[in-house]
């Protein structure tokens, strides 16, 4: 064969090769995706009380997972968080950030804990008249005669 001839038929094959490629890509299914709806509390937000010794600002995130179909009745199981808080305490010069911690539901409020080494403090959040509602409760654990206390605490939003 001729080297033009050649060349020639290595370059259809090659558009062979390329074309039952971009066909098989595109005939394949696309992966599914889980479609979440906005949650009202994800966002930062602020203590709507400046003065306050309690919490000055709150962090929130929700979880969206997908659901798994069991055609066959062999299901694994689901992740149960619904999302997730970090909380900041009032210190000074800056604010304590407690970090995030993973929150559940249980209707109509999530609820997370935080160990803090010294303390457990068990957080409750909701929605209450376009407000974030927190409430902590705080049980001490170092022998210090402490005594555990509960907060409620109101935030507005800043940021989404």
């Amino acid at each position: 064969m001729s080297k033009s001839f050649t060349t020639l038929l290595a370059g259809i094959q090659a558009l062979s090769i390329w074309g039952l490629t971009t066909i098989a890509m595109i005939s394949l299914p696309e992966s599914a995706q889980a479609i979440c709806a906005a949650n009202p509390m994800d966002g930062v937000w602020q203590n709507v009380n400046p003065n306050t010794r309690s919490l000055v600002k709150a962090e929130y995130r929700s979880s969206c997972h997908d659901v798994i179909l069991c055609p066959n009745g062999n299901c694994q199981p689901q992740p149960t968080d619904v999302g997730k808080i970090r909380l900041y305490g009032s210190c000074h010069p800056t604010a304590c950030d407690w970090g995030w911690t993973n929150v559940y539901q249980q209707a109509p409020w999530v609820r997370g804990k935080y160990n803090q080494g010294f303390a457990d403090k068990w957080v409750w959040a909701r929605i209450q008249n376009n407000q974030l509602e927190v409430i902590t409760l705080a049980q001490f654990k170092d022998n210090s005669g402490r005594a555990d206390y509960a907060t409620k605490d109101y935030f507005q939003k800043t940021s989404p």
